[in-house]
């Protein structure tokens, strides 16, 4: 019988996909850029993430489905 694993990878991209979606449910709307840079890194969240953050454009974001969208288009 074949066993079957997450690889660590893996999980740990579930984990901050979850941990990023509860960051920006958390955020008081609208938002610059420059406040979401400085409530995740307050929020001690993993580089990468900061890093993302940071390529979005300068503007104000609506709600959390807005940032969701730039982050994709950005990546």
């Amino acid at each position: 019988m074949a066993r079957y694993s997450l690889c660590p990878e893996g999980m740990q991209e579930m984990q901050a996909s979850e941990v990023t979606g509860q960051f920006l449910g958390g955020l008081d709307y609208p938002i610059t850029k420059a406040q979401m840079l400085g409530k995740a890194r307050q929020a001690s969240l993993a580089a990468p993430v900061q890093q993302a953050i940071a390529k979005l454009p300068e503007r104000e974001y609506a709600n959390a489905e807005d940032v969701t969208q730039a982050l994709n288009a950005a990546n």
